[in-house]
């Protein structure tokens, strides 16, 4: 157990780093690409000496630290994917640091693939330092950039509670700028004692899976329950379905907030006040959004989402293809922040149907003629076999399920043909996996 020495360093170490957040965001673009490419160059030296995988790749592609300038330097490297570091984490495990402070990170993610992400004790209080920048945001809403009450709606043992048991282990926060924070599990309780624990605590800030706290309030508004009307909600891991989002903002004049976080990489992305699109803190994380062919896609291009960590050095990952599929923004924001931003993240790139005919199509094109179904607000698709689905749908309470059962098997049918059969399960809410997390395809088929 850390001393206090230990963890009045650590408070230090963060006060410092987190001094710069107010203004970071707000620089000139060009500052914050030469604070980006000065740690690519400090984290490639250290993958080079410290990390066998990176070593012997980059000798055999004839490369050097000194080659690597900028972060576009870095797509000389080989692409990473996630089976490859669940198979092999050990591969991407500096030498120097196997004994250092820090925290092995487990995740399932949203693939269902587990991994093993070890952080170093310095990237996990840089991360939080930079967590800051959002709490900034957040104070657009709650008043305050500290001592609201928050509850955490996360199953024990996610990342963001062995992250939390982490900070509280190795550092201390005076009482007068902590927040008052409170843990629920979802699904663990019966729904009215859900909403009962909420509007006891009557949090300020209510965070947690998107597709779970979109189904809470949705239940609350059908079933005419009174539920805590928190300032903001901030939802990450998983998606919140649009129709969600549009009742909590529309009818309980709650705002909706989303980050863009992975076990990778623990700060990706985060909305501003304007609510819309991610801004990408590349002070921390390079990314490229790549097509099928591995070229960049151009501003309102989609593809895949390629990103590597600069600050963790216990497993480094560069050039790692996330899994997401996302869409580049054309244009700044006019909140004034110079960050990029990614307009939107479209789905996971490994959610595939293999159909009886030999193709393979991703779940983003079966999906669209599903969510335009008149009172659809969430749809699973189960691939059962080849040529057989079963469609796990969520209605709101106006829907007619015998119209839209029908529609939703001739949405599916124009995608995938009609020679198969497509069954309609109506569900009060989809379940989730393991991780707590609701995936959009659930394939049965051998082998996936």
């Amino acid at each position: 157990m850390p001393n206090l020495l230990a963890k009045t360093y650590w408070n230090a170490f963060t006060l410092w780093h987190a001094r710069a957040e107010r203004r970071l965001p707000y620089r000139p673009l060009s500052q914050i690409l030469a604070l980006q490419a000065q740690r690519v160059r400090t984290i490639i030296a250290h993958a080079y000496r410290n990390v066998p995988f990176y070593r012997d790749e980059m000798d055999r592609r004839g490369l050097k630290p000194r080659d690597f300038r900028t972060a576009a330097d870095l797509a000389e490297l080989p692409m990473l994917d996630g089976l490859q570091v669940a198979r092999e984490p050990e591969l991407f495990l500096a030498a120097n640091l196997l004994h250092a402070p820090g925290l092995v990170l487990d995740s399932s993610g949203t693939s269902g693939r587990s991994k093993q992400i070890r952080y170093d004790a310095r990237a996990l209080f840089e991360a939080l330092a930079n967590g800051h920048r959002q709490r900034l945001v957040l104070s657009a809403f709650t008043g305050s950039v500290f001592g609201y009450r928050e509850m955490h709606v996360v199953r024990p043992g996610s990342v963001a509670f062995q992250i939390r048991h982490f900070y509280e282990s190795y550092s201390w926060t005076p009482p007068a700028v902590d927040l008052a924070r409170q843990f629920l599990s979802p699904g663990d309780l019966p729904f009215a004692e859900t909403v009962a624990a909420i509007n006891e605590f009557r949090p300020d800030v209510i965070r947690g899976y998107g597709s779970y706290l979109g189904a809470l309030f949705r239940e609350a508004y059908q079933r005419k329950i009174r539920i805590h009307h928190p300032k903001v909600i901030v939802y990450a891991a998983d998606a919140m379905a649009d129709a969600d989002r549009r009742l909590i903002e529309q009818e309980f004049g709650i705002p909706v907030s989303s980050t863009y976080q992975s076990v990778e990489a623990l700060r990706i992305g985060f909305q501003c006040e304007r609510l819309r699109g991610f801004h990408l803190s590349l002070d921390a994380v390079a990314v490229r959004v790549v097509d099928e062919q591995g070229r960049d896609a151009g501003p309102g291009g989609t593809g895949q989402i390629v990103i590597s960590n600069l600050t963790n050095r216990a497993t480094v990952l560069l050039n790692y293809k996330l899994g997401d599929v996302v869409t580049r923004s054309h244009a700044a924001c006019d909140c004034g922040r110079t960050l990029p931003m990614i307009e939107a993240i479209r789905g996971r790139s490994d959610d595939l149907l293999r159909l009886a005919d030999g193709r393979v199509m991703h779940s983003l094109v079966a999906l669209e003629p599903l969510r335009a179904v008149p009172g659809i607000v969430q749809i699973q698709i189960v691939q059962q076999a080849p040529d057989r689905f079963v469609l796990r749908a969520v209605g709101d309470y106006s829907v007619n399920r015998t119209e839209a059962s029908g529609a939703l098997v001739r949405a599916l049918e124009s995608k995938v043909g009609n020679a198969g059969r497509v069954e309609v399960d109506w569900v009060e809410t989809l379940p989730p996996g393991l991780n707590g997390k609701v995936k959009a395809v659930i394939s049965e088929l051998a082998g996936d």
